[in-house]
């Protein structure tokens, strides 16, 4: 019997509870599902758990996992549980060099994989020889001549010669404070760093996000996976909060396929970076911009009528919903959320980056209600959530349940609590600096707490921007501004030591006919045209004007931009995987662009 309050615990208590209930969904070549029961998870994770005891797995040692999201990676996450070892994801971006800078720090003998790029970045890997890595296992059969690459299935094969007392042995010795997962850092700046999680820790934020939304602990809560595994939000969602509360979880391998499975899946929970929100957004706007004069007119009072009701709901006013909001959901607003997939959404939230409000209240416009959470790898995903049915738009909710936040005396918020991680992994220097005497959590963000209990970001202090006139500016006020311009995808405002702040822009594809129609300029085929067209930069320039520089101080106002003809991308390095903007990256690419704003010939923002 695996230790209460350990994740194994979790799986075999819903395996017990509910045996034939569908735990795991992996979309099939024909287009429909195949399925996992709860029975048949615990049956197939304890199966790679005795086949990595059979070659060689010791208690505590880490092991490696990179692929697209699918059953196979969280039955291999547990099953590295069950032997009593550590896993350690890598994200499948990552260059076989940045591979082996991990597996090196994990020092993981053993490496599961998915397909053949990654089979060969791990064979490189370990014919440099500079890591510990012997054993490569395939989640798909692969051919391979070389030596100790064996598939899930041989490996699975392997174990079944292993005695279940051998296995159990392994399970009920894991306790609540081991290390159960390593989540390394995407590392925006600096090399990564590998966070452990441990069971504590885990369950705690599982059970917490529950207490915020106590119905998805059923089994007919719905979640669809498709944010890379190794990111601490999308472990939040789909292990803590969904497979540990006995819900069912879809698996997106291709990030590129999410509209398609959405709307195939309809989930009741729905998780999304900014980015994904942002993209949704302005292909809805673009939709919406093409509509009849008659129809948008319908659209606009459905929208304004549903985001009324949506403000009163979270005052707290009671009451039946009115005729009119009745009316406006039933004949506009629920075929758009339909058309999204996002009709049977009971809760959807935004993490791992700040969202706009701009955004925020789009989507209350059309009935759904994002709750902001906020965190990060070391807190164990998240640390506060909007409460359900209260939203406060500018802020990313209150604590949950057993954290605690306080704000220093210079604005930066700190955090405690026992989901805190327990440290990095083999950097006891690095885990030194983590928590200061007292136990607290300096998170490096800036922010503030309201008479209600609410958390505030006000900016981040490592990005913190000093201009030649000593003003400390935080740029991310300005780039939310910025962002909400018709067609602005992204931006980057920069500034450090110098008279007066500029701004990197990058146009969204997806949004410019939300631009055409907003600027009324037609013929707007590619990012790379509407980023040179003369009459594109004065209608930016006139947003600037009044849509960021009008609502900041004098010391805030963007001087000078750049439209880049380029996008932001995970593949060109200016994004993590989960879609943060890498400020350094950007700042070193573009750096001649930055050169030339304090120079002359960019487009100057008159007052």
């Amino acid at each position: 019997m695996a230790t209460r309050g350990t994740m194994l615990a979790q799986i075999e208590d819903w395996a017990q509870r509910q045996p034939h209930a569908p735990a795991l969904h992996d979309r099939t070549s024909a287009g429909g599902w195949d399925i996992t029961s709860y029975r048949g998870y615990w049956h197939e994770l304890r199966r790679v758990g005795k086949g990595l005891m059979a070659i060689g797995v010791q208690p505590e040692d880490c092991v490696a996992i990179v692929g697209a999201n699918r059953p196979d990676w969280v039955i291999c996450q547990h099953g590295i549980n069950a032997a009593q070892a550590i896993p350690a994801p890598l994200y499948v971006t990552l260059l076989a060099d940045q591979m082996a800078y991990i597996i090196g720090n994990a020092q993981a003998k053993v490496a599961i994989c998915d397909d053949r790029i990654q089979l060969d970045k791990l064979l490189a890997i370990r014919e440099a020889g500079e890591t510990l890595i012997e054993w490569i296992v395939t989640m798909d059969p692969l051919d391979s001549d070389a030596d100790k690459v064996i598939s899930l299935d041989e490996l699975k094969a392997r174990g079944d010669a292993l005695s279940d007392a051998d296995l159990e042995a392994r399970i009920n010795a894991v306790k609540n404070d081991d290390v159960a997962l390593l989540i390394y850092t995407s590392g925006t700046t600096g090399k990564p760093k590998g966070a452990m999680f441990t069971h504590e820790g885990i369950e705690l934020i599982g059970s917490a996000t529950a207490a915020v939304f106590p119905f998805m602990i059923s089994p007919e809560t719905t979640m669809l996976s498709y944010l890379p595994l190794c990111h601490a939000a999308e472990q939040g969602m789909t292990n803590f909060a969904g497979l540990m509360t006995g819900g069912k979880v879809y698996f997106c391998r291709d990030m590129k396929k999410i509209k398609d499975h959405l709307v195939d899946v309809r989930p009741s929970v729905f998780l999304a970076v900014p980015r994904v929100w942002e993209k949704f957004e302005a292909a809805l706007r673009g939709k919406m911009a093409e509509a009849s004069p008659t129809k948008a007119k319908i659209l606009k009072w459905a929208r304004e009528t549903e985001l009324r009701g949506f403000l009163r709901d979270n005052r707290g006013e009671s009451g039946r919903p009115s005729l009119r909001r009745w009316l406006a959901n039933k004949k506009v607003i629920g075929p758009i959320k339909e058309a999204l997939g996002l009709d049977r959404l009971k809760v959807s939230l935004s993490g791992a980056a700040p969202i706009s409000t701009s955004t925020l209240e789009f989507f209350a416009s059309i009935g759904i209600a994002i709750h902001e959470g906020y965190g990060m790898t070391e807190t164990t995903a998240f640390a506060s959530v909007q409460p359900y049915g209260r939203i406060k738009f500018g802020t990313i909710g209150k604590p949950l349940r057993g954290v605690q936040v306080k704000i220093a005396d210079d604005g930066e918020i700190m955090l405690k609590g026992r989901n805190m991680v327990s440290g990095y992994y083999r950097l006891p220097e690095k885990t030194a600096e983590l928590y200061d005497e007292e136990g607290w959590m300096h998170t490096g963000d800036l922010g503030e707490i309201d008479s209600d209990g609410y958390i505030s970001i006000t900016g981040r202090k490592k990005d913190l921007i000093i201009t030649a006139g000593g003003k400390n500016v935080a740029p991310a006020e300005m780039e939310g501004l910025l962002q909400s311009i018709p067609g602005v995808g992204q931006a980057v405002v920069v500034g450090d030591r110098q008279p007066y702040l500029c701004a990197l822009i990058v146009l969204d594809p997806d949004a410019l006919p939300a631009l055409e129609k907003a600027s009324g300029i037609s013929g707007l085929t590619s990012v790379q045209v509407a980023a040179t067209h003369p009459g594109v930069n004065s209608f930016i320039e006139e947003q600037v004007k009044s849509e960021c520089n009008a609502h900041v101080a004098r010391y805030q106002t963007i001087k000078k931009f750049k439209i880049l003809e380029d996008t932001f991308s995970v593949d060109g390095g200016e994004l993590t995987p989960t879609l943060k903007v890498k400020r350094n990256v950007v700042n070193e690419k573009y750096a001649s662009v930055i050169d030339e704003l304090y120079g002359t010939g960019t487009v100057p923002v008159r007052a």
